[in-house]
């Protein structure tokens, strides 16, 4: 009987170690998939700024009309919303009468806001560095602070901006707004900063309107060419 005793203490010991084990395992393998999930909601936004940058050029020679996009607020520091009226983190119009700002009717595309609160502006790992993205813009500082942490574009008095704009010609220019005024050519140069927590990524937009998406690699400290 005594050997009996001892022998199911044993299992309940070894069954207590599966359980605890169990349970870190799941732990762990909790952080790993939400670290998953908020990477993957990382490259979808990244893809959704890229594509809306790629569109508003396109849509700008198309219609010979200026495409302006904005990013975290627009030019009168007001939030972001699609034609829906849903919160957005980027907002493309087309911009009709020239002024540089949201007017009814001029809302053309979105990228709405992430509401699982996972994704943020601005660089965990490469800001604190200052190690701006491959090819951006040289003038502007990085990172930013603030309203400006998206972003690295400039207006044309090279203060910091939230939006640039695509003229007729396909070429992205700097803008201001009272009355507007663009930049020369090669002003819209600039990058959006975008984070999951645990990866960076960045949306470059040259001088000439060509988009690239960079990501940063955290052990060897450089951004993917």
């Amino acid at each position: 009987m005594k050997q009996r005793r001892r022998h199911a203490g044993f299992t309940l010991l070894e069954l207590a170690v599966v359980v605890v084990l169990i349970g870190i395992l799941s732990a762990l393998g909790g952080i790993m998939m939400r670290d998953a999930f908020g990477d993957t909601r990382a490259k979808g936004a990244v893809r959704s700024i890229a594509d809306l940058l790629n569109f508003a050029r396109s849509e700008a020679i198309r219609t010979g009309t200026n495409h302006v996009v904005f990013f975290n607020l627009d030019t009168a520091n007001a939030a972001l919303t699609s034609r829906g009226g849903n919160p957005a983190v980027a907002l493309l119009i087309a911009d009709a009468n020239a002024d540089g700002a949201v007017d009814a009717g001029e809302k053309v595309l979105a990228v709405l806001q992430d509401t699982t609160g996972s994704l943020s502006w601005g660089s965990q790992f490469a800001g604190p560095l200052a190690l701006a993205a491959p090819f951006d813009n040289a003038t502007a500082s990085y990172p930013e602070s603030g309203a400006n942490l998206c972003c690295t574009f400039l207006d044309p008095g090279d203060a910091a901006a939230r939006w640039v704009v695509f003229l007729p010609d396909g070429l992205p220019r700097s803008f201001d707004t009272g009355p507007f005024t663009t930049g020369g050519v090669g002003s819209g140069n600039g990058s959006i900063y975008v984070t999951s927590g645990t990866r960076d990524y960045a949306v470059v937009l040259a001088p000439l309107g060509g988009v690239r998406v960079h990501v940063f690699k955290e052990g060897a400290n450089v951004w993917s060419q």
